[in-house]
């Protein structure tokens, strides 16, 4: 019931205040570059092995000129509440058939016709998400003919995202109660596995949580996240708000080691605080395009409704695993213990380890009790 309050209270609330940003004047994206941009190794030419040393910044200026397009929602989606009900009610299977090979889930099923060096494209869904998300689908038949790769651990929930989400009732009684009912079925859905080990602090948790009617985020993050959202010694955490301060990105956009691009809408109602001087860090480029919603950016295409961040994702995919030359062996070394685990040694905490199941996945007609795009 909580969900289906959600849905049916975002789609009041969105058609309610859609009128007071019907009208943007000014729809150029803004695009920020550190003051001290990073120099990188390009490639002179694709096989070449001779490089040449250039800008982030002019890199991006050249190779990802989509990125400085303007975004023109479609006419019946024109503001972010509206943005975000086509992201959670939409149906995108009409448009491309997704099906996974279970397990890391990886696409194309039939991966025959691909190259050993074939670049794998990590899909990292979002707070409440799976592999039945669509986003994931615009890059299976793309022209670049990577491999995507849905990654199954949702990152942590950041203190501005939750404390300004909480702040007005649209926030608190939509949005967030979305993703806090998305988290508890998700709980439910697992309570055999995670009751397994009666004495661990999972289980114990897991009766306040599953007791929890229609939760928000916080409340659900205070009831079982903060204590067993992670392995100790990090975990449990006093509140939620400490948990918040812990995992919040914006602490870490600064550490970057690797070229990164995050493209944000200014009318998302979720996120409504972007860190845009992505932490002073040479390697990071941050966009806020004036429109956009939470994971949305639907526009009109050939036919059918399309994103916008598409063309932009790609070509920043080509620039970063094509264009750039890496170095070999900056990698981490792997070792399995002895429990079967395949771990990296500078990340002991962190591991995988093939187990029995898998076969084809549909992630075409999504979860049942889960809203997409939250």
């Amino acid at each position: 019931m909580g969900s289906l309050f959600s849905v049916v209270g975002l789609s009041v609330m969105g058609a309610f205040l859609s009128i007071a940003s019907h009208g943007i004047s000014d729809r150029t994206p803004l695009i920020h570059f550190s003051s001290k941009p990073a120099i990188l190794a390009v490639k002179k030419s694709k096989d070449s092995n001779e490089t040449e040393q250039v800008s982030l910044q002019a890199l991006v200026e050249t190779r990802c000129q989509s990125l400085f397009t303007e975004f023109h929602p479609i006419w019946w989606l024109f503001n972010g509440h509206l943005q975000t009900i086509y992201c959670v009610l939409g149906n995108f299977s009409k448009n491309d058939e997704m099906w996974y090979n279970r397990g890391l889930d990886f696409a194309p099923i039939d991966d025959s016709n691909l190259k050993d060096n074939t670049p794998v494209v990590v899909v990292q869904h979002g707070l409440t998400g799976g592999s039945y998300e669509p986003y994931p689908w615009d890059l299976k038949q793309n022209s670049l003919g990577y491999e995507p790769m849905p990654s199954l651990s949702p990152p942590p929930a950041n203190s501005p995202l939750n404390t300004r989400l909480l702040r007005t009732f649209v926030g608190k009684h939509v949005y967030s109660k979305g993703m806090g009912g998305n988290l508890q079925n998700l709980l439910k859905r697992h309570e055999k596995s995670l009751r397994s080990e009666l004495g661990h602090r999972v289980a114990k948790a897991m009766p306040l949580a599953l007791a929890l009617r229609n939760p928000t985020l916080e409340q659900f993050d205070d009831t079982f996240t903060r204590i067993a959202g992670g392995s100790a010694p990090t975990f449990p955490f006093a509140t939620a708000d400490d948990y918040y301060r812990w995992g919040s990105s914006h602490h870490v956009v600064k550490d970057i080691r690797v070229p990164y691009l995050a493209i944000n809408a200014a009318d998302d109602p979720v996120v409504r605080h972007v860190p845009m001087d992505g932490g002073g860090n040479g390697l990071v480029v941050m966009e806020l395009t004036p429109a956009g919603g939470h994971l949305g950016w639907f526009q009109a295409g050939n036919g059918f409704v399309d994103r916008w961040t598409t063309r932009p994702v790609l070509e920043w995919l080509k620039l970063t695993a094509e264009d750039i030359a890496h170095i070999e062996g900056q990698a981490g070394r792997l070792s399995i213990d002895e429990d079967g685990w395949l771990r990296e040694d500078s990340s002991p905490e962190l591991g995988c380890k093939e187990i029995e199941g898998g076969g084809l996945f549909d992630g075409n007609g999504g979860e049942e009790g889960m809203l997409q795009g939250l």
